[in-house]
């Protein structure tokens, strides 16, 4: 109807972004990049020449997509390891509600884990991380995901989002290891130990 074409994201570049932005956060050039004077900001992937407060919204908006789409990836291939992947599973991943909860963050890190194997949920391995989960899906991710920006950025809030996404992607690691997938990728893993997060 568009005229519009789709291919899949390589899945692992999405990881890879979420990192280079995790660098940038935590680097002196990202925390002057929300510092009055407006100006510019070169970030690792483009020079954003707008406001400061849509770019944060941007990156937040990014990190949270990017890891709502490496988890079904990274389910399907542990299910398929472990013999439980089926067609309805597959295409339960393409509609998280379809798992029966009301709630995203519900659905997405414990019902469709634990559909894999009940050991894999997030509820399960981390309780405390996943509390924390639904409250960043309240406060963070539904807001600027239906109208919502950022205002009066603050650099030391976008670190604590980009953090707990650090944490929900180490969740993942510990069940599916993106070297399975392409050689080398093992270098992804642990960018909080990496970059030495400030708080």
């Amino acid at each position: 109807m568009y005229g519009l074409t789709f291919s899949n994201i390589p899945i692992l570049n999405l990881r890879r972004e979420f990192n280079r932005f995790f660098e940038f956060l935590h680097s002196s050039r990202g925390e002057e990049a929300f510092k009055p004077p407006i100006q510019p900001i070169e970030s690792p992937y483009m020079v954003w020449l707008g406001m400061p407060d849509d770019f944060a919204t941007l990156l937040l908006q990014r990190a949270l997509l990017g890891i709502e789409s490496y988890l079904p990836f990274a389910l399907m291939i542990t299910a398929g390891k472990l013999g439980t992947f089926t067609n309805e599973f597959s295409h339960k991943l393409r509609n998280p509600f379809s798992f029966g909860a009301r709630n995203l963050a519900i659905n997405l890190y414990d019902r469709a884990p634990a559909a894999v194997h009940p050991e894999l949920s997030l509820a399960h391995l981390d309780q405390s991380l996943f509390q924390k989960t639904l409250e960043l899906y309240k406060e963070v991710r539904n807001p600027i995901f239906h109208g919502k920006q950022i205002s009066r950025v603050e650099i030391g809030s976008l670190r604590e989002v980009y953090n707990h996404v650090a944490r929900l992607y180490e969740w993942v690691d510990i069940w599916h290891d993106p070297g399975s997938v392409m050689e080398g990728a093992e270098h992804l893993k642990n960018i909080r130990k990496a970059v030495q997060p400030k708080t």
